[in-house]
């Protein structure tokens, strides 16, 4: 499913953690992982930019001492740059030939991030990759035993939230392509979402919006069960709230990260419409496994 990862850390979200799990990495059939981490840089009085070689050496030098003894098989990259770290990601990305970003985001809403920013947002509508987005808070309470039980399971089981929109038509697609075969994965669940203040659905019965949800899954995952054997896949209709649902699903069926797509996530266009996906992505404490759209197209 997946074989390259570019870990993108500030060395303050606790991704540089990963590289005390590089045997679990590996036998999550991962056979590359490569660190990023940029030094932002700032012109002096005269406006020019200040020597920060000493402080790339340093920073390299303690991403290195994290990394533990690397198994055999497995290639590991330390890449530490002074500039924009948008930049640098996806100058990692085509340098290690990376399948997969994974980056650190805190829980905020949308107005904060539009405030003050928010690298992992800005890298979405420029990425052709998928990226898993993890919260540095939760890493951080992980003990190491617990870290790496997570490394060896970070694509085991996913929650696909679909709503038979194209975008996340589009991402079932993309699964059937990703999963066939795979050891990385078990479980795909699909929830639908009936959300009984939604314009469309008022002055119809819940029961009737539920049997049909139901009728329409069964349609789409028909034809993906031997398409991506041997992982199981399986359908949930519940009733209420979509991000309420879709976050407590993701926590009553043990889960291990859910998995979305959405063309407008991180562009200016949320600010008009409102994501679920992008409101998943920030409030979920689960990881998010985001599709771009550049993604999808392979």
């Amino acid at each position: 499913m997946f074989k390259s990862l570019l870990i993108a850390t500030d060395c303050r979200d606790g991704l540089q953690r990963f590289g005390k799990c590089l045997e679990e990495l590996h036998l999550n059939g991962i056979e590359r992982v490569a660190f990023v981490h940029s030094i932002a840089w700032q012109d002096d009085d005269i406006g020019l930019p200040e020597d920060t070689t000493p402080e790339v050496q340093a920073q390299q030098a303690r991403l290195q001492e994290v990394l533990s003894a690397v198994p055999a098989g497995l290639e590991v990259k330390v890449l530490v740059q002074a500039g924009k770290a948008v930049d640098l990601i996806l100058r990692g990305i085509q340098t290690y030939s990376s399948d997969l970003l994974i980056t650190g985001m805190g829980i905020h809403n949308l107005l904060a991030e539009k405030l003050f920013g928010s690298t992992t947002m800005e890298l979405l509508p420029k990425l052709t990759i998928p990226v898993m987005v993890m919260r540095p808070q939760l890493i951080a309470a992980f003990t190491l035993e617990e870290l790496r039980l997570r490394s060896r399971h970070l694509f085991r089981s996913f929650l696909v939230p679909f709503d038979f929109e194209e975008p996340r038509r589009q991402l079932l697609s993309r699964l059937a392509q990703l999963l066939p075969g795979t050891s990385q994965c078990q479980t795909v669940t699909l929830l639908y979402v009936v959300d009984p203040s939604a314009r469309r659905n008022q002055g119809t019965p819940v029961e009737v919006l539920k049997r049909k949800a139901e009728a329409d899954l069964a349609q789409v995952i028909e034809p993906l069960v031997e398409r991506v054997k041997p992982v199981q896949v399986r359908a949930l209709v519940r009733v209420g709230s979509p991000l309420q649902e879709i976050l407590a699903t993701a926590a009553a069926e043990d889960v291990t990260a859910i998995a979305t797509a959405s063309p407008h996530v991180g562009t200016f266009w949320e600010w008009s419409v409102r994501s679920l996906t992008g409101e998943i992505l920030r409030q979920s404490w689960h990881p998010v496994l985001f599709f771009p759209r550049g993604s999808l197209a392979q």
